[in-house]
């Protein structure tokens, strides 16, 4: 009879640590953020002129334990000046004086390397 009860309790602690891996790794899943659109205005724009750029970007980690993690944002160009003082989802790119179309780039990273980028085009008149 003893032999049986240490089987009994054997198994349901292996059946317990199963339930508790389980549980806890479905609550770890890391979403990557994803930019629904960035908003250049205005666009088209002067030469020399400034450009406000906002991305937006959400992060779908509601059912994780996971759902209050920041997002930060990193901006890029190859012509033009971008300033962003925050590495929030505001900057301002100051367009060059040459005309034609410019692309700006935003990567939204999550605290756990999750990542999305996204480019937007400005024509500069």
């Amino acid at each position: 009879m003893n032999r049986y009860k240490y089987r009994t309790r054997s198994i349901d602690l292996i059946l317990l640590t199963i339930f508790l891996i389980l549980t806890f790794t479905s609550c770890l899943h890391n979403y990557e953020p994803v930019i629904s659109s960035i908003i250049a205005n205005p666009n088209p724009a002067p030469s020399g002129s400034i450009v406000t750029l906002t991305c937006k970007a959400s992060d779908d980690d509601e059912s994780s334990m996971m759902k209050n993690e920041s997002l930060e944002y990193s901006w890029s160009c190859a012509y033009g000046e971008i300033v962003s003082e925050n590495n929030d989802d505001n900057a301002i790119w100051i367009a060059p004086d040459e005309l034609g179309e410019y692309s700006i780039s935003c990567t939204v990273t999550d605290q756990f390397n999750g990542m999305d980028i996204s480019t937007v085009d400005v024509t500069v008149e």
